[in-house]
């Protein structure tokens, strides 16, 4: 924990001998004190987390070799003396941490971002405690650093596979409930209908019979590329099941037909949807709004949109 302190360098190297370790060393006379200062500093170089030690004005007295390698420094030198305030990406995060160390004079395995050397940056795991002197004020602040990077980048790609689809990439239907969840209560709470496409890929079963599996694959993808093209970042594009997708339109006001068109006109630019000049792929839009104001439930809305589709992918057909 980075913490804004009052600059007392001479202290260091007292504080590399904290109270409750000098206390234990006392206890042990037959080591000579630069013996145990040797021992103490061969510990703190050597465990493989990244240790620190800051002064109570937030200056950076002390870090072990594995916290210079962890931020990308060439030499300790350059990071001593540095205001630890400057390593955080995210102020408020520091902000944070000074709110619980003053709570409890200690905070355990707090997750932030820290800027490296280069500019880069990693996301680490921070425990740290107050030191106080013979009179109750804290004279430093001391903890460990463990970098998590890989760790939480794990986590974000099983969270971005559970509410993804492995094939297009657009959201699929477990993260549809709750991205309904969020926007009917935000659809309520403003008074904004939202809009719905249900979208089906005409003639898909021909497509794998004719030109095989792997081309249909391809089919999809390029038709949730086009798909994602026609709406805006705020709209949500899922692959509801099959070769149907779901576009659900937020804040929507007329803008439904407006994005049958920007889907019919994507599909046209994207010059591989056509894998053959007898056969372009084409697709059936059926529509419905969602209206806050009506009693009617978002499941029936799903319902007449798919039927909608299902009636207008028939006359396709037909």
């Amino acid at each position: 924990m980075w913490i804004d302190m009052s600059d007392d360098i001479e202290r260091r190297h007292t504080i590399l001998k904290p109270p409750r370790v000098a206390r234990i060393l006392q206890d042990l006379p037959d080591r000579a004190p630069e013996d145990l200062d040797r021992r103490y500093r061969s510990l703190f170089e050597g465990v493989p987390i990244g240790l620190y030690i800051t002064t109570p004005s937030g200056t950076i007295v002390d870090a072990n070799q594995a916290l210079v390698d962890m931020l990308g420094y060439p030499e300790k030198d350059i990071l001593l003396g540095m205001s630890a305030a400057s390593l955080y990406e995210e102020p408020g995060d520091r902000d944070q941490e000074q709110v619980l160390l003053e709570q409890e004079c200690m905070i355990r395995d707090f997750e932030t971002k820290l800027v490296k050397w280069d500019g880069s940056t990693i996301w680490v795991r921070d425990t740290c405690r107050a030191v106080t002197d013979e009179h109750g004020h804290i004279s430093a602040y001391e903890g460990s650093l463990q970098d998590i990077t890989v760790y939480r980048e794990y986590e974000r790609r099983l969270s971005h596979m559970a509410r993804h689809d492995p094939l297009t990439g657009v959201y699929n239907r477990h993260a549809l409930a709750e991205i309904l969840d969020t926007e009917i209560g935000r659809a309520r709470r403003y008074r904004h209908p939202i809009g719905i496409l249900m979208v089906d890929v005409n003639r898909f079963k021909e497509v794998n019979d004719r030109f095989g599996h792997t081309v249909g694959d391809q089919v999809l993808c390029c038709v949730a590329q086009a798909l994602c093209s026609a709406v805006r970042e705020t709209d949500t594009v899922v692959r509801f099941g099959g070769d149907e997708f779901l576009i659900l339109l937020t804040e929507t006001d007329g803008e439904i037909e407006i994005v049958k068109e920007r889907v019919d006109t994507e599909l046209s630019l994207h010059g591989q949807m056509s894998f053959s000049d007898e056969f372009p792929i084409t697709v059936s839009i059926g529509t419905a709004h969602w209206d806050p104001a009506a009693e009617e439930s978002i499941e029936r809305v799903l319902h007449r949109a798919d039927v909608a589709m299902y009636n207008q992918k028939q006359n396709a057909i037909g």
